[in-house]
């Protein structure tokens, strides 16, 4: 027999990614309304993206994490740096948020094949690692740019990031495989509903 191959374009793929690209948008929108101090703000934003990842493909955590990088252009830190250097930081931000989707759900599906609760695991802590990480890489190439923008105290800025950082990565490793699990779960159950 020949074997069929799933279309990424089903109606529940389209309806789910409908659904995290609102929630993606939505809570990005929230987080540029409540900044945390130092002009950085919560990305909340990673648990949505992470679990389109998971659930979705690479593909899907990319889009996600792009949507994501459109909207954090409106960050009041990327319209400050885009004063000084507009091309770099929204390619910083575009970056940060597209390798923040891609990457942990390429790990996430190279990781399930062995083990999926260690795949989710090493997924939620590699989003908020590539995010952060990718957004220091992106201010040390516009140093001057960041420290125009934030004065003397770029060490201060530093370490707000860091702290954010630790925030998201504590919020993606609670919630994004908790997320995954129920909606395995879920799934199972509708699938033996459909096969009585």
């Amino acid at each position: 027999m020949e074997k069929v191959k799933s279309s990424f374009f089903t109606a529940k793929n389209i309806a789910m990614l409908g659904v995290l690209l609102a929630l993606v948008i939505v809570l990005q929108l929230f987080g540029l309304v409540i900044p945390m101090p130092g002009g950085t703000s919560m990305s909340f934003v990673l648990v949505p993206i992470l679990v389109g990842g998971m659930l979705l493909g690479p593909a899907a955590g990319g889009l996600l994490g792009f949507a994501f990088g459109i909207v954090t252009i409106f960050d009041p830190m990327c319209l400050a740096l885009m004063n000084y250097t507009p091309a770099l930081a929204v390619l910083t931000v575009l970056a940060k948020g597209t390798l923040a989707g891609l990457l942990p759900a390429l790990l996430f599906r190279t990781i399930a094949r062995k083990n999926k609760h260690a795949a989710a695991f090493a997924a939620a802590a590699c989003a908020p690692v590539v995010n952060t990480g990718v957004f220091l890489l992106g201010c040390l190439c516009m140093y001057d740019a960041v420290e125009a923008s934030v004065g003397s105290a770029f060490n201060v800025f530093v370490g707000l990031i860091m702290i954010n950082f630790a925030i998201e990565l504590a919020v993606n490793l609670v919630l994004a495989p908790a997320i995954y699990t129920v909606d395995r779960i879920v799934e199972k159950r509708i699938r033996g509903r459909e096969e009585r």
